[in-house]
């Protein structure tokens, strides 16, 4: 799969491992790929993980299965970035949507300041 999910023109500009879901390491979450574009931004899912997923491979049972999801913000559409921070070390960043929706990625201990600043700054383009 080569990104075919790129429209003509629109070239990654930078990308980040991240999930969704829940927050907690039992949580069912689907883990990804943040990609900032010229154009969009994307999350390009790669794996889902069910509710205690650890503890199933842990026992050799199968707790994820491979995700072809995929979901595309344009940058027209975002009315906001933010980024918070839970649990101590849990970073997140909020995509606020100008119809009221939110799209939250969770990066984990890593920060996720150079995706804010990557979005923010195609915001007002």
């Amino acid at each position: 799969m080569a990104n075919e999910w790129l429209t003509e023109g629109e070239e990654i500009m930078d990308s980040w491992h991240v999930y969704i879901g829940g927050e907690t390491p039992t949580a069912a979450k689907i883990t990804g790929k943040l990609h900032v574009t010229n154009k969009n931004v994307h999350f390009e899912a790669g794996l889902s993980l069910k509710e205690n997923a650890g503890i199933d491979i842990s026992n050799r049972i199968q707790a994820f299965e491979k995700s072809d999801s995929h979901v595309t913000v344009p940058f027209a559409e975002i009315s906001e970035v933010k980024i918070t921070k839970k649990f101590l070390i849990l970073k997140s960043l909020h995509i606020l949507l100008k119809n009221g929706g939110e799209l939250i990625l969770h990066f984990g201990a890593m920060s996720p300041e150079s995706a804010e600043k990557a979005i923010s700054s195609r915001l007002n383009s």
